[in-house]
């Protein structure tokens, strides 16, 4: 009994877009006992996640609807830096959430990046709508469109040839 309430106090669960929480699920290891995933430490998520666990005011907001649950880091006070125990800060508040998200976001963003630019340029190029629905297949991604995904690289191709230096860019300068 006490073993399951520590679990219980070991998670928090926010509310995220269902393409990154679905992302995540997939992603990171999920613990059978509480359903949270499991980050590793070599992730800025982890980092953030942990920076970001506070203790549970009073009139704390319960999440809306959460659909992500997210085992808690938990990291030992090392040289006399002080550490939290999840069991103490285990609450992750809405602007908490909003940070996560963003987060969570831009991991997306950087591995679908790289993802499509391994299937569009690399040894056996494939179209740019294939390999979206490859990488929607891989992850188990509910979108309804496509379009979103192909406008977030072209976004992202479009960007990295400025930057790059590749293409002018609108007021007529590299930027």
């Amino acid at each position: 009994m006490e073993k399951e309430r520590y679990l219980k106090q070991r998670v928090a669960s926010i509310r995220v877009e269902p393409y990154l929480a679905t992302y995540a699920r997939k992603k990171f290891e999920i613990d059978p006992k509480t359903g949270g995933i499991k980050i590793p430490d070599n992730f800025d998520l982890y980092h953030c996640v942990w920076q970001l666990m506070q203790r549970c005011p009073k009139d704390a907001p319960v999440a809306e609807e959460p659909n992500l649950t997210i085992w808690l880091p938990s990291r030992r006070a090392i040289d006399g830096q002080p550490g939290k125990h999840p069991e103490y800060w285990n609450y992750l508040s809405p602007r908490s959430a909003r940070l996560i998200e963003k987060s969570l976001r831009r991991l997306f963003n950087y591995e679908f990046h790289y993802y499509m630019d391994q299937a569009t340029h690399g040894a056996n190029p494939q179209t740019k709508v294939d390999a979206i629905r490859q990488f929607i297949r891989s992850y188990g991604i509910d979108l309804d469109s496509e379009d979103a995904l192909i406008k977030n690289y072209q976004r992202y191709e479009r960007t990295m040839k400025v930057f790059l230096g590749i293409k002018k860019g609108k007021n007529k300068k590299n930027r």
